[in-house]
C-alpha cells in the first residue's frame, strides 16, 4: 500500500492514492516501490529530471517528493561519506486526489514506548566540541541533533495511525504522512522551506524555542527578551536571505523579522522572507540554493554541515529533510522537524530532535529544549506518560 496525506486546513485532509510511479533513490540505484525490484539508475538522472521541472510550471498529476537530509550533503558537495545504501529521496506520482475530513480511528493514542535516547554525557561531549568550533571562529551556530528510538508492543493498522494523527488538535501547518509498504512517515512540521505562488517564493525559518508556562502574551514577552534566541533567529534569517538571493536577483525581503508560533507545549519564534522571481527556476536549482534548511544546519551552512557530519552518530534521513507537495499550481515544501518514521513490521520508530548551539547557549538548557521537542510530539499523539496539555 502506498498513499500520502497532507493537512489542508483545520478540518480537511488531502489524500493522494493510486500511485502511478513510486521510487526510492540511492547513489547508483533506485528501488521501484510498485514492482518491488531494484533498478540501476544513477542519481544524476534523478537530479537531471529535477532540473527539467520548473518552479513556475504547472505540474501534471499529483507529485510527492521526500528529500532526505543526506541528499543535501551531496548537493552541497559534501557527499563523500554518504554510502550507496543510504536512501536519498522518494518520488511518488499519484493518480487520485481527494479532500475530506479526517477519518475515524479505533486508536485513542499511539502507544510509543522509549527504547533509546541520547545520554547527557554524550550530549555534553558534542556541546564542548561545538563550543571549540565557535570559539575558533569556524562557525556562528550549529544545530546538533540526536535520534530517539521507540517501539509499539502491538501491530497497528497504518490507516488507523494516519486517521488518528490527522484528527489531533495542534497539527502543524505542514503536517503530512506517507505510507509505503511497511514504512510510515509521520510529520507534524510547522516549518516551511519554501512555498511558491504567483512568481514569488517564500521561506519561513523557525529558531528559538521555550516550553509553555503561561499565557501566549506572557510567554512571548519572555521569549522576546531572550538575547540568545534573538541572535539565533537573526543569524538564520540572514542566512536564508542570502539563500533566496542565490535563486534570482538579490532582492529578497524580510516580511516578518520576529513573530510567535504556537505548537503543542512549545512557543517558537520565526521570520518570513520572500523574493520575486524574474526568470524560470528549476526544482534542482531551488533545492541547491535552499536545501537543507538553514534552521536545521546552522551558519555558515556548508561549514556547519561538515561539523555535523563529525558530531552526529546516525544519518538524519527523513528528519531535517524536506517534503515537497506539487498539487495543481501549488508547490509547498516543509522542513521535516517534529517527524517520526516507523517500520511497521518491526514495530520500531525513530524520531529526531535537536537545537541550535551558539556561544550564548547553556548546555543544560539546550538539552532540556531537545527533550521538550520530543515531548511536544509525544504529547500530540498522547503517548503513555505524556499529558495532552502542557503543564
Amino acid at each position: 500500500m502506498i498513499l500520502s496525506r497532507f493537512r489542508w486546513n483545520n478540518s480537511t485532509v488531502l489524500e493522494l492514492s493510486r500511485p502511478i510511479t513510486a521510487y526510492v533513490y540511492y547513489r547508483a540505484t533506485r528501488h521501484n516501490l510498485i514492482t518491488g525490484y531494484p533498478e540501476t539508475y544513477p542519481l544524476q538522472k534523478f537530479l537531471d529530471s529535477l532540473e527539467e521541472k520548473k518552479l513556475q510550471d504547472k505540474v501534471k498529476g499529483h507529485h510527492v517528493y521526500h528529500f532526505h537530509y543526506e541528499l543535501g550533503l551531496i548537493l552541497q558537495d559534501l557527499g563523500h561519506s554518504v554510502g550507496d545504501d543510504v536512501p536519498l529521496a522518494i518520488e511518488i506520482e499519484y493518480e487520485s486526489a481527494r479532500k475530506s475530513k479526517p477519518g475515524k480511528s479505533r486508536l485513542t493514542s499511539l502507544p510509543f514506548k522509549t527504547l533509546e535516547r541520547p545520554m547527557w554525557s554524550e550530549y555534553k561531549e558534542a556541546y564542548r566540541a561545538i563550543q571549540n568550533h565557535l570559539e575558533a571562529g569556524n562557525c556562528y551556530q550549529v544545530n546538533v541533533t540526536y535520534p530517539f528510538d521507540f517501539e509499539t508492543e502491538e501491530n497497528l493498522d497504518p490507516r488507523d495511525i494516519m486517521s488518528y494523527f490527522f484528527s489531533r488538535e495542534g497539527l502543524g501547518a505542514f503536517a503530512h504522512a506517507t505510507l509505503y509498504h511497511e514504512q510510515l512517515i509521520l510529520s507534524n512540521s510547522p516549518e516551511c522551506l519554501f512555498q511558491y505562488r504567483d512568481e514569488e517564493i517564500w521561506t519561513m525559518p523557525i529558531k528559538g524555542t521555550m516550553k509553555r508556562k503561561g499565557t501566549l502574551n506572557e510567554d512571548w514577552q519572555e521569549l522576546k527578551n531572550s538575547e540568545k534566541d534573538e541572535a539565533e533567529l537573526s543569524m538564520i534569517t540572514d542566512l536564508l536571505k542570502n539563500d533566496l538571493n542565490r535563486l534570482d536577483r538579490p532582492r529578497a525581503k524580510v516580511l516578518k523579522k520576529r513573530a510567535p508560533l504556537e505548537v503543542p507545549g512549545l512557543l517558537h519564534q520565526y521570520s518570513l522572507l520572500s523574493v520575486k522571481l524574474q526568470k524560470k527556476i528549476s526544482l534542482l536549482h531551488t533545492l541547491t540554493c535552499l536545501f537543507p534548511g538553514g534552521s536545521v544546519t546552522g551558519a555558515p551552512k556548508k561549514r556547519v554541515m561538515q561539523i555535523i557530519q563529525d558530531l552526529e552518530r546516525a544519518p538524519r534521513g527523513i528528519y531535517c529533510g524536506t517534503t515537497l507537495l506539487c498539487y495543481g499550481g501549488k508547490k509547498i515544501a516543509s522542513i521535516n522537524i517534529r517527524t517520526a518514521q516507523g517500520d511497521l513490521s518491526e514495530r520500531l520508530w525513530r524520531y529526531g530532535a535537536g537545537g541550535g548551539v551558539t556561544l550564548g547557549s547553556n548546555p543544560v538548557h539546550e538539552f532540556q529544549e531537545m527533550e521538550a521537542k520530543v515531548a511536544s510530539f509525544l504529547t500530540l499523539i498522547k503517548a503513555p506518560g505524556y499529558s495532552p496539555k502542557p503543564e
